[in-house]
């Protein structure tokens, strides 16, 4: 069974299919993943930005690209979600929970923002009972160095067991080929 690391961004729609397909793998028993929420745009004000203008153009460009790489059959859905939330909060809640737990919180995670349009704030997270803790920062800054060292940190990006870096569509790619889709 192959071990791969995977880094990704809730407010992101090509990470929010390559958790899906993660998932699909561990539930396969073909692979186990590690997966590393890390915050891809810092920039995002706590309380978010509203998703209208050209943010909505470019979020509506992203789903559709995304749309068009699920295989047919392939259980995926997204709708666009009315703020692209900041994920520092959501970032840090993951790190904070249980190892067992993560791959649950994650995939809440993302379908409270894509399937349902919910902001990633405080107050979603407590209602999943996220609690940071003062060694989630550690978590979240050890993920983030390895991630921003992988030379080009882009999400989602994927590291295979022999240490090969692919990012974004290509990780995507792979991911897919792992399913047989």
């Amino acid at each position: 069974m192959e071990h791969f690391v995977i880094y990704g961004d809730f407010n992101c729609p090509f990470s929010a299919l390559a958790s899906s397909r993660a998932d699909r793998l561990v539930r396969a028993a073909t692979a186990t993943v590690d997966w590393r929420a890390v915050e891809h745009d810092p920039d995002i004000p706590p309380p978010g930005i509203d998703v209208v203008g050209d943010v909505a153009v470019e979020i509506d460009r992203e789903i559709d690209q995304v749309r068009e790489l699920v295989a047919a059959g392939e259980p995926f859905e997204l709708h666009r979600p009315a703020v692209r939330s900041n994920t520092h909060a959501a970032v840090d809640a993951y790190a904070a929970a249980e190892p067992g737990r993560r791959a649950t919180l994650r995939a809440e995670l993302f379908d409270a923002c894509w399937r349902r349009g919910e902001t990633l704030d405080a107050g979603l997270l407590a209602g999943l009972g996220c609690e940071p803790s003062p060694s989630s920062s550690e978590v979240v800054a050890t993920w983030r160095d390895e991630w921003l060292g992988t030379g080009r940190p882009i999400v989602p990006l994927m590291v295979l067991p022999d240490g090969y870096v692919s990012r974004g569509l290509g990780a995507l790619s792979r991911l897919a080929d792992l399913l047989g889709t």
